[in-house]
Protein backbone atom coordinates (compact mmCIF):
# COMPACT_ATOMS: atom_id res chain seq x y z
CA UNK A 1 0.00 0.00 0.00
CA UNK A 2 3.01 2.47 0.91
CA UNK A 3 4.53 4.08 -2.45
CA UNK A 4 6.96 1.95 -3.83
CA UNK A 5 10.09 2.73 -5.98
CA UNK A 6 13.81 3.12 -6.11
CA UNK A 7 13.58 5.79 -3.78
CA UNK A 8 11.38 4.08 -1.55
CA UNK A 9 13.34 0.93 -1.92
CA UNK A 10 16.64 2.45 -1.06
CA UNK A 11 15.30 4.04 2.54
CA UNK A 12 13.54 -0.09 3.28
CA UNK A 13 17.23 -0.71 2.78
CA UNK A 14 18.84 1.91 4.99
CA UNK A 15 15.90 0.94 7.49
CA UNK A 16 17.06 -2.83 7.80
CA UNK A 17 21.28 -1.33 8.47
CA UNK A 18 22.90 -0.60 11.55
CA UNK A 19 23.44 2.66 11.36
CA UNK A 20 19.57 2.89 11.33
CA UNK A 21 19.06 0.91 14.13
CA UNK A 22 21.98 2.70 16.27
CA UNK A 23 20.42 6.28 15.59
CA UNK A 24 16.97 5.13 17.34
CA UNK A 25 18.53 3.33 20.26
CA UNK A 26 21.50 6.24 20.49
CA UNK A 27 19.03 8.55 22.90
CA UNK A 28 17.24 5.62 24.69
CA UNK A 29 14.68 6.09 27.36
CA UNK A 30 12.12 8.88 27.07
CA UNK A 31 9.77 9.41 29.97
CA UNK A 32 6.29 10.58 29.44
CA UNK A 33 5.56 13.70 29.99
CA UNK A 34 2.31 15.00 29.65
CA UNK A 35 -0.30 12.49 30.28
CA UNK A 36 -2.71 10.89 27.19
CA UNK A 37 -5.81 9.63 27.62
CA UNK A 38 -7.48 7.71 25.13
CA UNK A 39 -11.59 8.52 25.01
CA UNK A 40 -12.93 5.91 22.62
CA UNK A 41 -15.13 3.27 24.09
CA UNK A 42 -13.93 -0.35 24.15
CA UNK A 43 -16.03 -3.61 23.62
CA UNK A 44 -15.70 -5.33 27.26
CA UNK A 45 -16.83 -8.44 25.31
CA UNK A 46 -14.17 -8.52 22.92
CA UNK A 47 -12.14 -7.83 25.79
CA UNK A 48 -13.29 -10.98 27.55
CA UNK A 49 -12.31 -13.08 24.59
CA UNK A 50 -8.78 -12.17 24.66
CA UNK A 51 -8.29 -12.50 28.35
CA UNK A 52 -9.79 -16.17 27.14
CA UNK A 53 -6.92 -16.45 25.01
CA UNK A 54 -8.94 -15.77 21.81
CA UNK A 55 -8.11 -12.31 19.47
CA UNK A 56 -11.56 -11.41 17.83
CA UNK A 57 -11.65 -8.98 14.57
CA UNK A 58 -15.23 -7.77 13.31
CA UNK A 59 -16.41 -11.03 14.17
CA UNK A 60 -13.91 -12.94 13.22
CA UNK A 61 -10.88 -15.22 15.15
CA UNK A 62 -7.33 -13.92 13.68
CA UNK A 63 -5.22 -15.55 16.11
CA UNK A 64 -4.97 -16.64 19.75
CA UNK A 65 -3.30 -14.73 22.70
CA UNK A 66 -0.21 -17.72 22.58
CA UNK A 67 0.30 -17.08 18.55
CA UNK A 68 -0.57 -13.04 17.91
CA UNK A 69 2.97 -12.12 17.20
CA UNK A 70 4.66 -15.64 15.56
CA UNK A 71 2.85 -14.76 12.13
CA UNK A 72 1.32 -12.04 9.98
CA UNK A 73 -2.28 -11.63 9.40
CA UNK A 74 -2.97 -12.49 5.70
CA UNK A 75 -5.68 -9.83 5.47
CA UNK A 76 -4.73 -6.15 5.74
CA UNK A 77 -7.25 -5.07 7.79
CA UNK A 78 -5.94 -7.99 10.66
CA UNK A 79 -2.58 -6.70 10.27
CA UNK A 80 -4.02 -3.17 10.97
CA UNK A 81 -6.02 -4.22 14.07
CA UNK A 82 -3.58 -6.36 15.51
CA UNK A 83 -0.72 -4.10 15.06
CA UNK A 84 -2.10 -1.26 16.22
CA UNK A 85 -3.31 -2.55 19.57
CA UNK A 86 -7.06 -0.91 18.86
CA UNK A 87 -7.95 -3.97 21.01
CA UNK A 88 -6.26 -2.00 24.11
CA UNK A 89 -9.30 -0.26 24.68
CA UNK A 90 -11.42 -3.85 24.79
CA UNK A 91 -9.39 -4.98 27.97
CA UNK A 92 -9.33 -1.64 29.27
CA UNK A 93 -13.01 -1.29 29.53
CA UNK A 94 -13.34 -4.72 30.83
CA UNK A 95 -11.28 -3.97 33.64
CA UNK A 96 -9.72 -5.99 36.30
CA UNK A 97 -6.44 -7.82 36.95
CA UNK A 98 -6.64 -10.50 34.42
CA UNK A 99 -7.36 -7.57 31.76
CA UNK A 100 -3.99 -5.46 32.66
CA UNK A 101 -1.97 -8.88 33.18
CA UNK A 102 -3.08 -10.04 29.39
CA UNK A 103 -2.31 -6.38 28.17
CA UNK A 104 1.21 -6.46 29.95
CA UNK A 105 1.56 -10.04 27.89
CA UNK A 106 0.69 -8.89 24.78
CA UNK A 107 3.00 -5.83 24.52
CA UNK A 108 5.87 -7.51 26.65
CA UNK A 109 5.74 -9.88 23.68
CA UNK A 110 5.64 -7.82 20.87
CA UNK A 111 8.62 -5.75 22.05
CA UNK A 112 10.59 -9.11 22.09
CA UNK A 113 9.54 -9.87 18.04
CA UNK A 114 8.84 -7.01 16.47
CA UNK A 115 11.00 -3.96 18.30
CA UNK A 116 12.85 -3.86 14.93
CA UNK A 117 11.69 -2.13 11.67
CA UNK A 118 9.86 -4.11 9.35
CA UNK A 119 8.06 -2.78 6.23
CA UNK A 120 4.71 -3.64 7.45
CA UNK A 121 4.58 -3.71 11.15
CA UNK A 122 6.12 -0.36 11.00
CA UNK A 123 4.09 0.68 8.25
CA UNK A 124 3.59 4.80 9.53
CA UNK A 125 -0.16 4.59 9.90
CA UNK A 126 -0.11 1.03 12.17
CA UNK A 127 2.94 2.37 14.01
CA UNK A 128 0.80 5.73 14.55
CA UNK A 129 -2.15 3.22 16.16
CA UNK A 130 0.47 1.88 18.19
CA UNK A 131 1.91 4.46 19.82
CA UNK A 132 -1.03 6.85 19.87
CA UNK A 133 -2.63 3.50 21.99
CA UNK A 134 -0.09 2.38 23.87
CA UNK A 135 0.17 6.02 25.48
CA UNK A 136 -3.75 6.21 25.31
CA UNK A 137 -3.95 3.17 27.54
CA UNK A 138 -0.67 3.78 29.49
CA UNK A 139 -2.27 3.12 33.23
CA UNK A 140 -4.15 0.12 32.17
CA UNK A 141 -1.01 -2.17 31.53
CA UNK A 142 1.99 -0.29 32.22
CA UNK A 143 1.56 2.69 35.03
CA UNK A 144 1.46 0.63 37.76
CA UNK A 145 3.63 -2.60 36.15
CA UNK A 146 7.55 -3.37 37.54
CA UNK A 147 10.26 -0.86 37.02
CA UNK A 148 11.87 -3.69 34.30
CA UNK A 149 8.71 -3.67 32.13
CA UNK A 150 8.28 0.17 32.14
CA UNK A 151 11.48 0.76 31.10
CA UNK A 152 11.49 -1.47 27.94
CA UNK A 153 7.74 -0.10 26.60
CA UNK A 154 9.69 3.41 27.22
CA UNK A 155 12.24 2.38 25.05
CA UNK A 156 10.29 0.94 22.44
CA UNK A 157 8.15 4.15 22.19
CA UNK A 158 11.26 6.40 22.10
CA UNK A 159 12.07 4.43 18.97
CA UNK A 160 8.85 4.11 17.51
CA UNK A 161 8.46 7.53 17.85
CA UNK A 162 12.07 8.54 15.89
CA UNK A 163 11.35 6.62 13.28
CA UNK A 164 7.64 7.38 12.52
CA UNK A 165 9.25 10.98 13.04
CA UNK A 166 11.35 10.50 10.03
CA UNK A 167 8.86 8.59 7.84
CA UNK A 168 5.19 9.27 8.46
CA UNK A 169 5.31 11.17 4.85
CA UNK A 170 5.08 7.64 3.76
CA UNK A 171 1.89 6.64 4.76
CA UNK A 172 -0.77 4.76 2.06
CA UNK A 173 -2.88 7.66 1.22
CA UNK A 174 -6.24 9.01 2.91
CA UNK A 175 -7.39 7.46 5.80
CA UNK A 176 -3.92 6.14 6.92
CA UNK A 177 -2.31 9.41 6.92
CA UNK A 178 -4.39 10.97 9.12
CA UNK A 179 -3.39 8.17 11.11
CA UNK A 180 -0.07 8.70 11.00
CA UNK A 181 0.06 12.46 11.78
CA UNK A 182 -1.88 11.72 14.55
CA UNK A 183 0.12 9.27 16.03
CA UNK A 184 3.26 11.61 15.47
CA UNK A 185 1.47 14.55 17.47
CA UNK A 186 -0.10 12.74 20.29
CA UNK A 187 4.08 11.16 20.50
CA UNK A 188 5.49 14.64 20.14
CA UNK A 189 3.56 16.28 23.34
CA UNK A 190 3.21 12.92 25.25
CA UNK A 191 7.34 12.87 24.67
CA UNK A 192 7.40 16.60 25.62
CA UNK A 193 9.27 17.04 22.08
CA UNK A 194 7.34 19.99 20.35
CA UNK A 195 10.26 21.17 18.27
CA UNK A 196 10.64 20.13 14.37
CA UNK A 197 8.97 17.12 14.31
CA UNK A 198 5.21 18.48 15.52
CA UNK A 199 5.27 21.94 13.36
CA UNK A 200 5.96 19.14 10.70
CA UNK A 201 3.27 17.03 11.61
CA UNK A 202 0.87 20.37 11.69
CA UNK A 203 1.99 21.19 8.44
CA UNK A 204 1.58 17.59 7.03
CA UNK A 205 -2.48 17.59 8.65
CA UNK A 206 -3.38 20.87 7.05
CA UNK A 207 -2.40 19.33 3.72
CA UNK A 208 -4.07 16.28 4.03
CA UNK A 209 -7.70 17.83 5.18
CA UNK A 210 -7.20 20.16 2.43
CA UNK A 211 -6.92 17.06 0.08
CA UNK A 212 -9.30 14.04 1.91
CA UNK A 213 -11.89 16.48 3.27
CA UNK A 214 -14.94 17.52 1.01
CA UNK A 215 -16.41 21.10 1.18
CA UNK A 216 -20.07 19.54 2.20
CA UNK A 217 -17.49 17.74 4.93
CA UNK A 218 -17.64 14.45 3.38
CA UNK A 219 -14.32 12.41 3.57
CA UNK A 220 -13.12 11.67 -0.11
CA UNK A 221 -13.77 7.88 -0.03
CA UNK A 222 -17.59 8.62 0.88
CA UNK A 223 -17.57 5.53 2.97
CA UNK A 224 -19.25 6.32 6.26
CA UNK A 225 -16.76 3.98 8.53
CA UNK A 226 -13.60 5.73 7.05
CA UNK A 227 -15.34 9.35 7.44
CA UNK A 228 -15.72 8.48 11.16
CA UNK A 229 -12.69 6.85 11.65
CA UNK A 230 -10.84 10.03 9.71
CA UNK A 231 -12.65 12.43 12.44
CA UNK A 232 -11.61 10.04 15.13
CA UNK A 233 -8.15 10.86 14.20
CA UNK A 234 -8.84 14.59 13.96
CA UNK A 235 -10.39 14.63 17.15
CA UNK A 236 -7.41 12.79 18.81
CA UNK A 237 -4.85 15.22 17.00
CA UNK A 238 -6.86 18.64 18.43
CA UNK A 239 -6.92 16.84 21.88
CA UNK A 240 -3.10 16.52 21.70
CA UNK A 241 -2.53 19.63 20.66
CA UNK A 242 -4.03 21.66 23.43
CA UNK A 243 -3.05 19.25 25.59
CA UNK A 244 0.40 21.07 24.57
CA UNK A 245 -0.65 24.19 24.93
CA UNK A 246 -1.07 24.62 21.21
CA UNK A 247 -4.38 26.45 19.92
CA UNK A 248 -5.54 24.37 17.03
CA UNK A 249 -5.67 25.62 13.78
CA UNK A 250 -9.13 27.39 12.56
CA UNK A 251 -8.89 25.05 9.49
CA UNK A 252 -8.86 21.96 11.64
CA UNK A 253 -11.55 22.99 14.15
CA UNK A 254 -13.63 23.74 10.77
CA UNK A 255 -13.03 20.35 9.17
CA UNK A 256 -14.11 18.31 12.76
CA UNK A 257 -17.29 20.92 12.42
CA UNK A 258 -18.14 20.30 8.73
CA UNK A 259 -17.51 16.07 9.24
CA UNK A 260 -19.48 16.30 12.47
CA UNK A 261 -22.04 17.86 10.62
CA UNK A 262 -22.16 14.99 7.38
CA UNK A 263 -21.54 11.86 10.15
CA UNK A 264 -24.85 12.76 11.26
CA UNK A 265 -26.22 12.68 7.83
CA UNK A 266 -25.39 8.68 7.37
CA UNK A 267 -27.09 7.82 11.12
CA UNK A 268 -30.55 6.44 10.55
CA UNK A 269 -33.01 6.65 13.79
CA UNK A 270 -31.51 3.55 15.49
CA UNK A 271 -28.17 6.11 16.15
CA UNK A 272 -26.12 3.63 13.48
CA UNK A 273 -24.49 4.60 10.00
CA UNK A 274 -26.10 3.72 6.99
CA UNK A 275 -24.29 0.84 4.62
CA UNK A 276 -22.17 2.68 1.92
CA UNK A 277 -18.64 1.74 0.19
CA UNK A 278 -17.36 -0.38 2.86
CA UNK A 279 -19.16 0.56 6.08
CA UNK A 280 -20.81 -1.55 8.77
CA UNK A 281 -23.44 0.11 11.62
CA UNK A 282 -20.78 0.95 14.41
CA UNK A 283 -21.79 0.74 17.93
CA UNK A 284 -24.19 3.80 19.05
CA UNK A 285 -21.85 4.37 21.43
CA UNK A 286 -19.36 5.08 19.80
CA UNK A 287 -21.03 7.67 17.68
CA UNK A 288 -22.00 9.08 20.94
CA UNK A 289 -18.76 9.71 21.95
CA UNK A 290 -17.69 11.32 18.22
CA UNK A 291 -20.40 13.65 18.04
CA UNK A 292 -19.62 14.93 21.60
CA UNK A 293 -16.21 15.07 21.12
CA UNK A 294 -16.26 17.53 18.29
CA UNK A 295 -18.45 19.90 19.99
CA UNK A 296 -19.73 20.57 16.67
CA UNK A 297 -22.98 22.63 16.90
CA UNK A 298 -23.48 22.75 13.13
CA UNK A 299 -27.15 20.52 12.13
CA UNK A 300 -27.03 17.56 10.20
CA UNK A 301 -26.02 17.39 6.65
CA UNK A 302 -28.99 17.17 3.91
CA UNK A 303 -27.44 17.96 0.59
CA UNK A 304 -24.07 17.06 0.55
CA UNK A 305 -23.60 17.42 -3.36
CA UNK A 306 -19.88 17.51 -3.34
CA UNK A 307 -19.73 13.75 -1.38
CA UNK A 308 -22.96 13.03 -3.11
CA UNK A 309 -25.45 11.92 -0.32
CA UNK A 310 -28.80 13.47 0.25
CA UNK A 311 -30.56 12.91 2.94
CA UNK A 312 -34.91 13.21 3.27
CA UNK A 313 -36.60 13.00 6.47
CA UNK A 314 -40.46 12.95 7.23
CA UNK A 315 -41.68 12.68 10.68
CA UNK A 316 -39.39 10.09 12.14
CA UNK A 317 -39.06 8.55 8.61
CA UNK A 318 -35.23 9.08 6.91
CA UNK A 319 -33.76 8.10 3.35
CA UNK A 320 -30.40 8.29 2.52
CA UNK A 321 -29.60 7.66 -1.12
CA UNK A 322 -26.35 7.78 -2.68
CA UNK A 323 -26.47 10.47 -5.42
CA UNK A 324 -22.32 10.88 -6.60
CA UNK A 325 -19.78 9.06 -8.71
CA UNK A 326 -17.64 6.20 -7.05
CA UNK A 327 -15.06 7.08 -4.89
CA UNK A 328 -11.58 6.70 -6.76
CA UNK A 329 -9.20 6.50 -4.11
CA UNK A 330 -9.07 4.26 -0.63
CA UNK A 331 -10.51 1.45 -2.77
CA UNK A 332 -13.70 1.72 -0.95
CA UNK A 333 -16.17 1.90 -4.30
CA UNK A 334 -19.13 0.04 -4.53
CA UNK A 335 -21.20 -0.28 -7.60
CA UNK A 336 -24.42 1.64 -6.20
CA UNK A 337 -25.39 5.11 -7.90
CA UNK A 338 -28.99 5.80 -6.86
CA UNK A 339 -28.78 3.52 -4.25
CA UNK A 340 -31.04 4.37 -0.69
CA UNK A 341 -31.41 3.16 2.48
CA UNK A 342 -34.72 3.79 4.65
CA UNK A 343 -35.53 3.92 8.54
CA UNK A 344 -39.02 4.57 10.77
CA UNK A 345 -38.15 5.62 13.96
CA UNK A 346 -35.48 3.06 15.18
CA UNK A 347 -36.55 0.55 12.67
CA UNK A 348 -34.21 -0.14 9.34
CA UNK A 349 -36.73 -0.73 6.53
CA UNK A 350 -34.95 -0.76 3.83
CA UNK A 351 -31.06 -1.49 3.21
CA UNK A 352 -27.76 -2.16 1.64
CA UNK A 353 -26.25 -5.51 2.07
CA UNK A 354 -23.30 -4.16 3.77
CA UNK A 355 -19.27 -5.24 3.71
CA UNK A 356 -17.32 -8.21 5.65
CA UNK A 357 -14.13 -6.83 6.49
CA UNK A 358 -13.73 -10.42 8.07
CA UNK A 359 -14.43 -12.28 5.46
CA UNK A 360 -12.59 -11.10 2.10
CA UNK A 361 -14.51 -14.21 -0.03
CA UNK A 362 -17.76 -12.06 0.42
CA UNK A 363 -16.16 -8.24 -0.88
CA UNK A 364 -16.40 -8.64 -4.56
CA UNK A 365 -20.21 -9.60 -4.20
CA UNK A 366 -21.34 -6.98 -1.39
CA UNK A 367 -19.50 -4.13 -3.40
CA UNK A 368 -21.94 -5.52 -6.78
CA UNK A 369 -24.82 -3.54 -7.61
CA UNK A 370 -26.90 -6.49 -6.69
CA UNK A 371 -25.96 -5.95 -3.12
CA UNK A 372 -27.64 -2.46 -3.13
CA UNK A 373 -31.68 -1.50 -2.99
CA UNK A 374 -31.32 0.13 -6.57
CA UNK A 375 -31.96 -0.76 -10.41
CA UNK A 376 -29.78 -3.16 -12.42
CA UNK A 377 -29.94 -3.49 -15.36
CA UNK A 378 -29.45 -7.40 -17.33
CA UNK A 379 -27.68 -8.10 -14.06
CA UNK A 380 -24.64 -6.22 -15.01
CA UNK A 381 -23.25 -3.74 -12.09
CA UNK A 382 -23.79 0.02 -13.11
CA UNK A 383 -20.22 0.54 -12.53
CA UNK A 384 -17.19 -1.33 -12.72
CA UNK A 385 -15.55 -2.40 -9.86
CA UNK A 386 -11.92 -4.62 -10.42
CA UNK A 387 -10.99 -7.05 -8.08
CA UNK A 388 -8.70 -5.26 -5.59
CA UNK A 389 -11.62 -2.58 -5.30
CA UNK A 390 -10.73 0.20 -7.67
CA UNK A 391 -13.11 1.82 -10.10
CA UNK A 392 -12.75 0.39 -13.41
CA UNK A 393 -14.25 1.81 -17.57
CA UNK A 394 -14.63 5.59 -17.66
CA UNK A 395 -16.02 7.52 -14.94
CA UNK A 396 -19.56 7.41 -14.60
CA UNK A 397 -21.66 11.32 -14.04
CA UNK A 398 -24.69 11.64 -11.88
CA UNK A 399 -26.59 14.72 -11.78
CA UNK A 400 -29.41 15.36 -8.77
CA UNK A 401 -31.78 18.01 -8.47
CA UNK A 402 -33.54 18.11 -4.90
CA UNK A 403 -37.17 20.18 -3.70
CA UNK A 404 -38.54 20.63 -0.78
CA UNK A 405 -42.33 22.32 -0.37
CA UNK A 406 -44.46 21.92 3.12
CA UNK A 407 -42.72 20.28 4.44
CA UNK A 408 -42.38 17.57 1.73
CA UNK A 409 -38.92 16.58 -0.21
CA UNK A 410 -38.69 15.53 -3.94
CA UNK A 411 -35.26 14.71 -5.66
CA UNK A 412 -34.73 13.77 -8.77
CA UNK A 413 -31.32 12.23 -9.56
CA UNK A 414 -29.85 10.58 -12.84
CA UNK A 415 -26.65 8.42 -13.89
CA UNK A 416 -25.25 7.47 -16.74
CA UNK A 417 -23.46 4.37 -16.08
CA UNK A 418 -25.43 1.94 -18.14
CA UNK A 419 -25.20 4.32 -21.24
CA UNK A 420 -21.94 3.05 -22.99
CA UNK A 421 -23.22 -0.29 -22.54
CA UNK A 422 -26.88 -0.30 -23.46
CA UNK A 423 -27.56 3.78 -23.98
CA UNK A 424 -29.87 4.10 -21.45
CA UNK A 425 -29.59 6.88 -19.02
CA UNK A 426 -31.40 6.07 -15.05
CA UNK A 427 -33.58 8.64 -13.35
CA UNK A 428 -34.32 8.10 -9.84
CA UNK A 429 -37.22 10.51 -8.53
CA UNK A 430 -37.99 10.14 -4.42
CA UNK A 431 -41.25 11.76 -3.05
CA UNK A 432 -41.19 11.80 1.16
CA UNK A 433 -44.44 12.86 2.48
CA UNK A 434 -43.99 15.49 5.36
CA UNK A 435 -45.63 12.96 7.94
CA UNK A 436 -43.16 10.62 6.97
CA UNK A 437 -45.80 7.58 6.19
CA UNK A 438 -45.54 7.65 2.28
CA UNK A 439 -42.53 7.11 -0.13
CA UNK A 440 -42.97 6.86 -3.90
CA UNK A 441 -40.22 6.17 -6.70
CA UNK A 442 -40.38 6.55 -9.80
CA UNK A 443 -36.84 4.81 -12.05
CA UNK A 444 -36.78 5.34 -15.56
CA UNK A 445 -34.81 4.24 -18.09
CA UNK A 446 -34.09 7.03 -21.19
CA UNK A 447 -33.15 5.35 -24.42
CA UNK A 448 -29.94 8.01 -25.24
CA UNK A 449 -29.91 6.93 -29.09
CA UNK A 450 -26.23 5.65 -28.52
CA UNK A 451 -25.38 1.93 -30.06
CA UNK A 452 -24.62 -0.67 -27.15
CA UNK A 453 -26.16 -4.27 -26.47
CA UNK A 454 -30.25 -4.67 -26.48
CA UNK A 455 -30.79 -4.62 -22.83
CA UNK A 456 -33.58 -7.54 -21.36
CA UNK A 457 -34.83 -6.54 -17.95
CA UNK A 458 -34.52 -4.40 -15.52
CA UNK A 459 -34.54 -5.17 -11.86
CA UNK A 460 -35.53 -3.02 -8.74
CA UNK A 461 -34.07 -4.45 -5.50
CA UNK A 462 -35.09 -3.39 -2.11
CA UNK A 463 -32.92 -5.30 0.56
CA UNK A 464 -34.79 -5.62 4.07
CA UNK A 465 -33.28 -5.52 7.08
CA UNK A 466 -33.15 -9.01 8.81
CA UNK A 467 -35.78 -8.00 11.24
CA UNK A 468 -38.25 -7.22 8.50
CA UNK A 469 -40.71 -9.67 7.41
CA UNK A 470 -42.51 -9.30 3.79
CA UNK A 471 -45.49 -11.71 1.80
CA UNK A 472 -46.46 -11.05 -1.61
CA UNK A 473 -50.12 -10.20 -1.82
CA UNK A 474 -52.83 -9.09 -4.17
CA UNK A 475 -51.22 -11.43 -7.09
CA UNK A 476 -47.62 -9.56 -7.10
CA UNK A 477 -49.24 -6.45 -6.95
CA UNK A 478 -48.21 -5.12 -3.50
CA UNK A 479 -45.88 -6.76 -0.61
CA UNK A 480 -46.42 -5.85 3.04
CA UNK A 481 -43.78 -5.40 5.14
CA UNK A 482 -43.72 -6.26 9.26
CA UNK A 483 -40.95 -4.82 11.09
CA UNK A 484 -41.03 -6.07 14.13
CA UNK A 485 -42.00 -2.65 16.52
CA UNK A 486 -45.17 -3.25 14.82
CA UNK A 487 -47.41 -1.16 12.53
CA UNK A 488 -47.33 -2.60 8.37
CA UNK A 489 -45.79 -0.94 5.41
CA UNK A 490 -47.28 -1.72 2.03
CA UNK A 491 -45.39 -1.93 -1.14
CA UNK A 492 -46.98 -1.39 -4.35
CA UNK A 493 -45.52 -1.08 -7.99
CA UNK A 494 -47.07 -1.14 -11.43
CA UNK A 495 -45.27 -3.82 -12.34
CA UNK A 496 -45.01 -7.14 -10.84
CA UNK A 497 -42.96 -8.07 -7.45
CA UNK A 498 -41.74 -10.64 -5.66
CA UNK A 499 -39.87 -11.77 -2.49
CA UNK A 500 -35.96 -13.32 -2.87
CA UNK A 501 -33.63 -14.42 0.08
CA UNK A 502 -30.78 -11.68 0.91
CA UNK A 503 -27.61 -11.26 3.31
CA UNK A 504 -26.59 -8.58 5.56
CA UNK A 505 -23.52 -7.61 6.92
CA UNK A 506 -24.96 -4.50 8.74
CA UNK A 507 -21.99 -5.87 11.51
CA UNK A 508 -19.78 -8.14 9.45
CA UNK A 509 -21.85 -11.12 10.59
CA UNK A 510 -23.24 -12.47 7.51
CA UNK A 511 -27.74 -12.76 8.36
CA UNK A 512 -29.94 -14.47 6.10
CA UNK A 513 -32.74 -11.47 4.99
CA UNK A 514 -35.32 -11.16 2.34
CA UNK A 515 -35.29 -8.63 -0.80
CA UNK A 516 -38.37 -7.36 -3.00
CA UNK A 517 -37.28 -7.46 -6.53
CA UNK A 518 -39.53 -5.77 -9.06
CA UNK A 519 -38.58 -6.66 -12.83
CA UNK A 520 -39.85 -5.00 -15.67
CA UNK A 521 -38.60 -6.19 -19.09
CA UNK A 522 -36.67 -3.71 -22.07
CA UNK A 523 -37.33 -5.80 -25.33
CA UNK A 524 -39.23 -1.88 -26.73
CA UNK A 525 -37.30 0.61 -24.31
CA UNK A 526 -35.51 1.65 -27.97
CA UNK A 527 -39.06 2.17 -29.81
CA UNK A 528 -40.58 3.93 -26.96
CA UNK A 529 -38.02 6.28 -26.04
CA UNK A 530 -38.08 5.29 -21.91
CA UNK A 531 -39.21 2.96 -19.69
CA UNK A 532 -40.82 3.94 -16.19
CA UNK A 533 -41.46 1.91 -13.15
CA UNK A 534 -43.13 3.29 -10.20
CA UNK A 535 -43.46 2.32 -7.12
CA UNK A 536 -44.79 3.26 -3.75
CA UNK A 537 -44.10 2.26 0.38
CA UNK A 538 -46.98 3.85 2.93
CA UNK A 539 -47.28 3.23 5.86
CA UNK A 540 -50.49 1.05 7.35
CA UNK A 541 -52.65 0.04 9.55
CA UNK A 542 -52.15 -3.30 11.09
CA UNK A 543 -55.68 -4.71 10.90
CA UNK A 544 -56.54 -2.65 7.39
CA UNK A 545 -54.30 -5.44 5.99
CA UNK A 546 -55.58 -8.32 7.50
CA UNK A 547 -58.32 -9.04 4.35
CA UNK A 548 -54.80 -9.46 1.83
Amino acid sequence: MAARGPFRSFRELYFRSPISRWLLDKDGYSEIETSTTDAWPGDPETGRAIVDGNIIASGVLITTTDEAWSDLPPAAVHLEYLHGFSWLRDLRDLGGEAARSTARALVSSWIDQHDQWHPLTWRPDILGSRIALWLGTYEIFCEAAEDSFRVRVHASLARQFRHLARDFNAAPPGIHRLQAINGLVIASVALDDAGSALSQAERALLAEIDNQINPDGGHVSRSPSRHRDALMSLIDTRTALRAAGREPSADLDDAIDRMTSMLRLWRHGDGRLALFNQSTETRPGLLETILARSESRLKTATDATDTGFQRLTGGRTCVIVDTGAPSQVENSAHASPLAFEMSAGKQRLIVNCGTSIGDPRWSGPLRASAAHSMLMIDDHNAVEITGDGQVGGRPITVDVDRQREDGASLIEAKHDGYQSRFGLLHSRRLYLSPSGDDLRGEDKLIYTGDPGALPKVATLRFHLHPRVRASVVQRGASALLRPPSGGVWRMRTDSGLDINESVYFGSDERQRCEQVVITAPLDQVREAGEITVRWALRREEARASVKD
